[in-house]
């Protein structure tokens, strides 16, 4: 029923201890304890509803205990001083209820909760038909998700924008230490429990914890409190226990068993519990012991299967701290598919719970599927709620990897939204553009760049020239249409790539600052996908943003691995790529040993749920496999190396078996890489076989793609060919292919030449090099002389990765000075050489030694040849040239 906030618990008063015992002192609507410590959200709310528009709609993120309800409590009590009436809606209003309830010149109408309504679109666009002055609306919710989304084309309020400025905030951490929230607590608590106020203090808390909430503060006090009435003499204040605490002298009080408590807040019914508590209670209860799950929510109805959901999606957002609580979202959701109907109503509401990435993807894939088998049966066809359902079904399967199979739907929910859009553009514009950009997002990973690039094009200038009433809505979209284009840009547009970047990010921060639980994790991606800036050669531009990328990714799975650690593992193995393009060799092999450790994990887990055979999974555990096989290779570490590059190439011969189209590039990449570690094993008839297989695949992803990518590739595969021919002694065979790889990297250095100069400074250094094997130093000299001067410029940004390449081609260029008798020149590289090598051996003397040793001996050949009486000395040169 509409009614103004009356609290959890309806018999107690703000002047006496409410029935129930001490938990219920933390029902805001009592306001026990002095509002402080949020006067700056108060006075800006205060002027939102302000101004002379009919409506104005404010969404008020924040998680459980962070004080959104007292914020709307004190607001109600400032604006009723100014003669504005509040409303605090009940799901159950009917929507004609609102409307007579809203009359007035003033109202303030409050939807705490407002995920758990599930005609939230309807109640408010009864407000159209209000007979009021001013309404403002305040939303109240931890997350905006998909059913603050779809308010904008749902409710007939959004009909004309332009109306009804809508906004988003955040209520973040407190502006007070944990040391006055736990002094003012105290103060107002001891009297209403009839004792003295105690000194208490803050005991200590983890470095890496979270600022701690107004509501967890409370409930800590609040049990010390207790625990004192009762006898105890306790006086540290332990905030992250506290709320455990407080349950634990909550349930002394209940009749009832764990289990019976827990279904019964499960399914709707609150106990006079604030939700905080009741989620610690479940999850406690739910992961206690086998089967909790199905026992807690056995038969439940329609209804309670809503709630059920409701309650899921509270603990994915705020998850408790205990252990297998992660788990819990999964499958609470799995109870609800399996109990729930084939009712459309219950289908479309329990959908609109979940994020617009729908996690966990499969329980939204199945749902969202069958919704529109429902929705089809019933002829109900073309219709909003129909192209809802195939937008959700297209981004979960999108996010379970099933890409292929996410292209359908996405195609279909575009068409329809085109045809609605077309009757009522102003409504359903924002619905058009999402699915749009879901159709987008689909066809990138299907590999269909040509639509991807046109549906990016249409979308970015929509979005860029949507009004402002609309930014709300649409600056999302915008920010990911930013970041397709940065992923898409030409080769050689570094530097637009990075605007675009820098705008994505830029738009991602302002949204992270009104809703981190919606948005942060999309900040993450676009940060973590910088791995464009390393591959065009400018690794150390990437740095900060893959850091952040991980940070961000790393606080949440800490809460939520099952979420999130796939993601961090993306993040880590990018930031692995990237230092190891500067040349941190120790910390990028970190960074990838632990992306490797978590995508085992992540497959693990997938292999119990049934799901071992997911391609994305398999796919990213093969990218780590390769990546820190390469950098152990590269440290001089090959036997460690081998048995990962060879699981790496075993993946992708499967996946490439499966989709040759979408997986031989990978494989072509695992037979190069596998190829030069069998050829530091000795292993030549192996490493040459590889990289034979390797020239092939990319000589036919060449004919079939003119991207300068698959180009750059196959001069890789041309020049390690070279090189593994001259381990075999076939030098002469070496010439044509190392050519043909100088050639093609000259082609493609002239869109970027940044990008493209270290393959080319390799291919040059080893096209010299096999000349002077052939005794041809005359045609090796030049092509040794252009890699010296690249590697020079390369080793002036990122010393530590080039410094090594640059001593091997001085090293073969003083050999090939030495063949011509420039015994001058000869020894003046060599001199270099060693001088680099020497710094290198005295930072890895395991690594670089022998190399150094080398250089040392030819050195020794030139300076013993050197004039020292007006004479030359005969010598002949006996060093073979190094090769990268």
């Amino acid at each position: 029923m509409l009614r103004g906030r009356e609290g959890w618990n309806r018999r107690g008063s703000a002047s006496s201890l409410p029935d129930g015992g001490p938990v219920r002192l933390l029902d805001p609507v009592l306001r026990v304890v002095p509002f402080s410590g949020r006067d700056a959200e108060l006075a800006e709310l205060t002027n939102w509803a302000g101004g002379s528009e009919t409506v104005r709609v404010r969404l008020l993120t924040g998680l459980g205990g962070s004080g959104k309800s007292r914020i709307a409590v004190e607001l109600s009590a400032r604006l009723s001083r100014r003669r504005w009436r509040s409303v605090w809606l009940d799901p159950a209003d009917e929507p004609q209820d609102v409307a007579g309830a809203c009359r007035g010149p003033r109202v303030l109408v409050v939807v705490d909760d407002a995920a758990s309504f599930p005609r939230l679109a309807d109640q408010l666009g009864a407000l159209v038909d209000a007979e009021a002055g001013r309404v403002r609306v305040l939303l109240l919710a931890r997350t905006g998700r998909e059913w603050w989304t779809r308010l904008r084309w749902a409710s007939a309020l959004w009909a004309d924008p332009a109306c009804v400025p809508t906004s988003m905030a955040h209520v973040g951490a407190p502006a007070q230490t944990p040391d006055r929230m736990v002094r003012t607590a105290a103060s107002a608590f001891a009297p209403r429990l009839g004792t003295q106020t105690p000194d208490l203090v803050v005991g200590d808390l983890p470095a890496d914890a979270d600022p701690p909430r107004f509501g967890d503060v409370h409930a800590a006090v609040l049990a010390v409190l207790a625990e004192r009435r009762a006898g105890g003499e306790e006086t540290v204040v332990d905030v992250g226990r506290g709320l455990a605490a407080l349950l634990d002298q909550e349930r002394d009080r209940w009749v009832d068993t764990d289990a019976v408590v827990a279904r019964a807040l499960l399914c709707g019914d609150r106990r006079d519990l604030p939700d905080r508590l009741a989620e610690l209670h479940v999850a406690r209860t739910l992961t206690a012991a086998p089967g909790m799950t199905e026992v807690c929510t056995a038969r439940i109805t329609p209804d309670e299967a809503f709630e059920v959901a409701m309650f899921a999606f509270r603990l994915d957002v705020d998850t408790p701290a205990v252990t297998g609580a992660g788990r819990l979202t999964a499958a609470l959701l799995e109870r609800v598919a399996a109990e729930l109907p084939d009712d459309r109503e219950y289908l479309e509401r329990i959908l609109r719970l979940f994020p617009v990435r729908p996690v966990p993807a499969a329980q939204a894939a199945d749902l969202a599927s069958r919704l529109v088998t429902v929705i089809t049966d019933a002829g109900d066809q073309d219709t909003t709620g129909e192209a809802e359902a195939l937008g959700v079904r297209a981004r979960a399967l999108e996010e379970a990897g099933r890409t292929d199979e996410a292209l359908a739907p996405a195609e279909r929910a575009t068409a329809m939204w085109r045809r609605i859009a077309h009757v009522d553009p102003l409504r359903y514009r924002v619905a058009l553009w999402r699915a749009m950009r879901d159709l987008a997002v689909v066809s990138f990973g299907a590999g269909r760049e040509k639509e991807h690039a046109s549906l990016v094009e249409e979308g970015v200038a929509a979005w860029s020239s949507a009004s402002e009433a609309d930014s709300v809505w649409t600056e999302p979209e915008l920010a990911w249409g930013m970041h397709a284009l940065e992923l898409t840009t030409a080769p050689g547009s570094v530097d637009a790539a990075r605007w675009y970047h820098e705008r994505a990010v830029a738009i991602l921060r302002g949204l992270v600052a009104r809703d981190p639980v919606a948005y942060e994790e999309t900040l993450a991606r676009v940060q973590g996908n910088l791995l464009l800036l390393v591959n065009r050669g400018r690794p150390a531009e990437a740095l900060e943003g893959l850091r952040e990328s991980v940070a961000i990714r790393r606080r949440l799975a800490r809460d939520r691995p099952d979420a999130f650690e796939r993601y961090l593992a993306y993040s880590l193995s990018n930031l692995s790529h990237a230092l190891a393009g500067i040349g941190d060799a120790a910390e990028a092999l970190a960074a990838g040993q632990e992306a490797l450790a978590l995508r085992r994990r992540v497959v693990r887990k997938a292999a119990s749920a049934g799901r071992s055979g997911v391609p994305r999974l398999r796919f990213e555990l093969a990218w780590s496999l390769s990546g820190v096989g390469v950098l152990l290779s590269e440290q001089g570490r090959p036997h460690e190396a081998l048995s990962l590059e060879e699981e790496a190439l075993a993946i992708r011969r499967d996946l490439a078996r499966e989709t040759p189209d979408r997986y031989r590039e990978e494989l072509a990449t695992s037979c190069s890489n596998l190829g030069v570690t069998y050829s530091r094993l000795g292993r030549f008839g192996d490493a040459l076989r590889l990289e034979q297989e390797a020239v092939e695949i990319r000589r036919e992803l060449v004919r079939g793609s003119s991207s300068s990518r698959y180009r750059q590739h196959l001069a890789r595969s041309l020049s390690n060919l070279g090189v593994r021919y001259s381990d075999m002694g076939r030098t002469e065979d070496a010439v044509e292919p190392t050519r043909e790889a100088v050639a093609l990297l000259r082609q493609v250095a002239r869109d970027d030449r940044w990008q493209h100069l270290p393959d080319l400074a390799t291919a040059l250094a080893n096209l010299g090099a096999t000349f002077t094997d052939l005794s041809r130093a005359q045609d090796a000299i030049g092509p040794l002389h252009e890699a010296v001067g690249a590697l020079r410029d390369l080793s002036r940004e990122h010393p530590e990765k080039h410094l090594p390449g640059l001593a091997s081609a001085l090293t073969a260029l003083a050999v090939a000075f030495g063949e011509q008798r420039r015994y001058v020149s000869a020894a003046a590289s060599a001199r270099e050489a060693v001088r680099i090598r020497d710094q290198l051996a005295a930072t890895d003397q395991r690594r670089f030694g022998d190399d150094l040793a080398r250089s040392v001996r030819v050195l020794a050949d030139m300076e013993s040849v050197l004039p020292t009486d007006g004479a030359r000395r005969s010598h002949v040169i006996t060093a073979r040239s190094e090769r990268a």
